[in-house]
């Protein structure tokens, strides 16, 4: 893993600037580490009912503060150990949901009017829905499933490995607590990942790089020089990088809706 705090922009061959960004879930980034507002358009990598999500977890918060966190938390998992201890971090702001930094960055699209994609397929969609099976039949192999009892154990341990390999931001004085949060959202993306084999790893990663392309092929319509930013977790950027840079095929995608 290599924690990169800044934006790392893709050139498409086709035309158009892919800039990735990355961030660490249920974390308020501060203003200096935020990618500057010079992007043409957004991209998520997940399905549109997200942003329903998004806006029912906002319902939640207003009803009491921290409840939509706490939801989560119940929940159970590494999803729920990591917002555990990220509550209990000072000078940073984490365990926020709905998770902060893609929501604010949809806010700023909505109010620009700028292109918004969801770039993660639907059930209704036949191979992503087979790649879904067996990611399901994947997880529930005996050896997982074994492998459950230890969960917590298996958290612990990601997050040493992980939080080994995390720099602190280059901002001027850095709280460490977002090193911290950085190396638990490694944790929590790791054991995630551990779930699935690599040949489902790299369908997911080939098929979203495609559909990206195809969002940033339907948003500069020709402008070489156009920008369309894509959020993501830290640990996850290298991989889907690296995907990129093999090229593969563009899958047309339009743009989503906003909702009134």
């Amino acid at each position: 893993m290599s924690c990169s705090w800044k934006t790392v922009d893709w050139n498409d061959p086709k035309g158009g600037i892919i800039r990735f960004y990355p961030y660490i879930p249920t974390v308020v980034f501060p203003r200096e580490l935020r990618p500057r507002d010079d992007w043409d358009g957004l991209a998520f990598l997940l399905h549109p009912e997200e942003r329903e999500v998004w806006q029912e977890d906002e319902k939640i918060e207003k009803r009491g503060k921290g409840s939509a966190t706490m939801l989560a938390i119940h929940g159970g998992g590494d999803f729920s150990r990591m917002l555990i201890r990220m509550q209990l971090l000072e000078d940073v702001k984490a365990a926020k949901l709905p998770d902060p930094e893609p929501r604010r960055l949809l806010n700023l699209s909505e109010k620009g009017k700028l292109p918004t994609y969801f770039v993660e397929p639907g059930v209704d969609d036949e191979d992503w829905l087979n790649w879904s099976l067996e990611v399901v039949d994947e997880a529930s192999r005996l050896t997982r499933m074994l492998g459950n009892l230890f969960a917590r154990r298996r958290f612990r341990k990601a997050w040493k490995k992980a939080q080994l390999e995390v720099s602190e931001p280059p901002i001027k004085d850095a709280s460490d607590a977002y090193a911290i949060c950085a190396g638990l959202a490694a944790a929590w993306w790791r054991c995630s990942e551990s779930m699935l084999n690599e040949g489902l790893r790299e369908t997911r990663n080939r098929r979203l790089a495609g559909r990206l392309r195809g969002a940033l092929a339907d948003m500069s319509d020709g402008n070489e020089s156009a920008v369309m930013l894509v959020p993501i977790y830290q640990d996850w950027m290298d991989d889907l990088l690296a995907t990129l840079k093999t090229e593969p095929d563009v899958e047309t995608i339009g743009v989503v809706a906003e909702e009134d």
